[in-house]
């Protein structure tokens, strides 16, 4: 059983990574080791995303043009890639937030009627 919980798991996480990230996105410009931080913060380290993760996704968000990223200098120390909202990610995010609810709730319906 834990096995097939521990796929279920995997498959439900790589599914949500990319709403995750719009979401967190939706406030003020972030840097990968911060999102990776704030999203393992905010899920009670249900995700612990490894860079050849974060940086993948973000990279397919930007293709998508969702997120925009940006090479900041800063007074010490390396340049830091900063990625933003665009008014598409927006849009994305509010429709993705709609089809999650969705499907939470279709889900949990079936859940429910299945007893």
């Amino acid at each position: 059983m834990a096995e097939l919980s521990a796929e279920w798991t995997a498959e439900l996480k790589k599914g949500s990574i990319q709403l995750c990230l719009l979401a967190l996105l939706a406030g003020p410009p972030k840097y990968g080791f911060q999102m990776i931080k704030e999203l393992r913060e905010l899920s009670h380290e249900f995700f612990d995303l490894k860079e050849g993760t974060l940086y993948p996704a973000l990279r397919r968000l930007e293709e998508r043009e969702f997120v925009k990223g940006e090479w900041i200098e800063r007074e010490a120390g390396v340049p830091r890639k900063y990625y933003t909202l665009t008014a598409r990610g927006r849009r994305a995010l509010e429709e993705a937030r709609a089809v999650w609810s969705e499907m939470a709730h279709s889900v949990d319906r079936v859940l429910r009627g299945s007893r």
